[in-house]
């Protein structure tokens, strides 16, 4: 049976499959407008579960747990992807396929992900009635120029907002606030200019954002170990001298011969990282990799470039300069409008944009990778907290890096407290199978009631 959506009467017809011993079925949504007016696929009643097969003892063991169940996140209640099912999607090479059958394997997991990811999905699934053989990244290019002028709409008058308090700055601050704020603008219209500095930092997280896309386990992992050089402090800090430690460990990384090490300075050690990381991105034919590369080498040559703005970036950026600021009001008033920029968790737009010179590989992985299961430590480890069965949550990736080392309490605010109700409802399910002990489970309900502030009865016949 073929499952692809024909377009008929600007119909979707319903289709029906199953998907780890879970019934899914469809039914048609309106394409008119060029957009879909809701979800696909819903959930039908599932079947009995197998039992986990063993004491859940650890971080692994638990977070695993996904694989063996539906279980949802404690916070936003989607149900929790396992990281087995999200590897086997890569390393079958499905994202890298045409867009018809991305979208026809996508559906499978409507449920999983968050709303931006899904709005994208269904961007995709649009285009695939008129372009169904061409990738994700193809999708994502013909997608990018109306994205980013509506994106641009939104980012600007922010931009402007800030600039409006720049005058309010003390002195010593206000100079590099405006000339950032020059820089981001530039970086917003895609206009070239000539960087000041490169950031090792930022290159490497932009590199790291995309490895485990990297179907080529042992290239990705040189690909890191190269990056991990650049982001030290000796090429931050005009003051610190090249030492023949530091440049033997760059020369024998990248297995450089027949060099004049008296003449090398900071640029070439950092030139020879890059181009190193290039030609390994050349073997993966990663275009992504190749532009991040050859970026970095003309802001190394001070060469005008085009850099893309980057939400992360500006941040890093911001409180680099505003470090130590003695108005806490205002820094607070700064902090307020950057919170404003869209970014590609909360705008499919910036979700485009940022995805503009990204492989398929990467692209389909950035679609599922928000509702990845994570321990979340409920008391965080940067105030202490354990690393036991009793001090960890299930959540999706995107909830667990947005509380960061947060208050639980303060993030949880956001959510109903019916979706801890039934997060612990599963987890005394796990208890009555004998896959986690009533000890480890009441533990786990006291340190979420000591940390979130939120009272969870517990009812359930164990």
């Amino acid at each position: 049976m073929n499952i692809m959506p024909v377009l008929l009467n600007f119909k979707i017809p319903a289709i029906s499959f199953k998907k780890n011993n879970e019934k899914y079925s469809s039914y048609g949504i309106s394409v008119m407008n060029k957009e879909p007016a809701q979800d696909i696929f819903v959930k039908q009643k599932s079947k009995a579960i197998p039992s986990f097969g063993g004491i859940i003892k650890t971080s692994s063991d638990f977070r695993n747990l996904a694989a063996k169940r539906t279980i949802h996140c404690v916070y936003c209640n989607r149900p929790l992807l396992s990281n087995k099912v999200l590897d086997k999607l890569k390393a079958s090479g499905v994202f890298s396929k045409n867009i018809r059958d991305v979208v026809l394997e996508m559906f499978h997991y409507l449920d999983y992900m968050h709303p931006t990811e899904k709005n994208v999905l269904k961007k995709i699934t649009i285009m695939a009635f008129d372009y169904p053989k061409i990738r994700l990244s193809e999708a994502i290019k013909k997608l990018y120029p109306e994205a980013n002028k509506e994106l641009l709409n939104e980012q600007m008058p922010i931009l402007k907002e800030l600039s409006s308090i720049s005058d309010k700055l003390p002195y010593g601050y206000k100079t590099k606030f405006k000339k950032l704020l020059k820089i981001s603008k530039y970086r917003l219209l895609e206009k070239e200019y000539i960087p000041e500095e490169f950031s090792g930092k930022e290159f490497s997280y932009k590199i790291k954002r995309i490895e485990e896309t990297i179907k080529d386990k042992i290239l990705a992992q040189k690909i890191m170990k190269l990056t991990e050089p650049l982001t030290h402090p000796i090429f931050k800090k005009p003051s610190l001298p090249l030492n023949s430690r530091f440049t033997n460990r760059i020369l024998n990384l990248t297995q450089t011969r027949d060099i004049d090490k008296s003449k090398i300075t900071k640029a070439d050690l950092q030139l020879i990282l890059i181009s190193q990381i290039k030609k390994y991105a050349e073997i993966l034919n990663r275009k992504d990799i190749i532009n991040y590369c050859e970026t970095a080498v003309k802001t190394i040559e001070q060469k005008p470039v085009k850099i893309k703005f980057s939400n992360k970036a500006f941040k890093y950026d911001i409180n680099e300069i505003l470090e130590g600021m003695p108005n806490a009001e205002l820094r607070k008033e700064i902090d307020n409008i950057i919170s404003k920029l869209p970014t590609s968790r909360t705008s499919v737009n910036a979700f485009i944009t940022k995805h503009e010179m990204a492989a398929s590989d990467a692209i389909g992985y950035d679609i599922l990778r928000p509702s990845l299961a994570t321990i979340e430590h409920m008391k965080a480890k940067s105030k202490g907290g354990p690393n036991e069965l009793y001090n960890y949550a299930l959540a999706c990736e995107r909830d667990n890096n947005m509380r960061s080392n947060g208050s639980m309490a303060e993030f949880i605010e956001q959510f109903p407290m019916q979706n801890q109700k039934n997060y612990f409802k599963e987890i005394f399910e796990e208890v009555k199978k004998g896959n986690i002990t009533r000890a480890d489970a009441l533990g786990m309900v006291n340190t979420f009631i000591e940390q979130s502030g939120r009272r969870i009865d517990i009812n359930f016949k164990i």
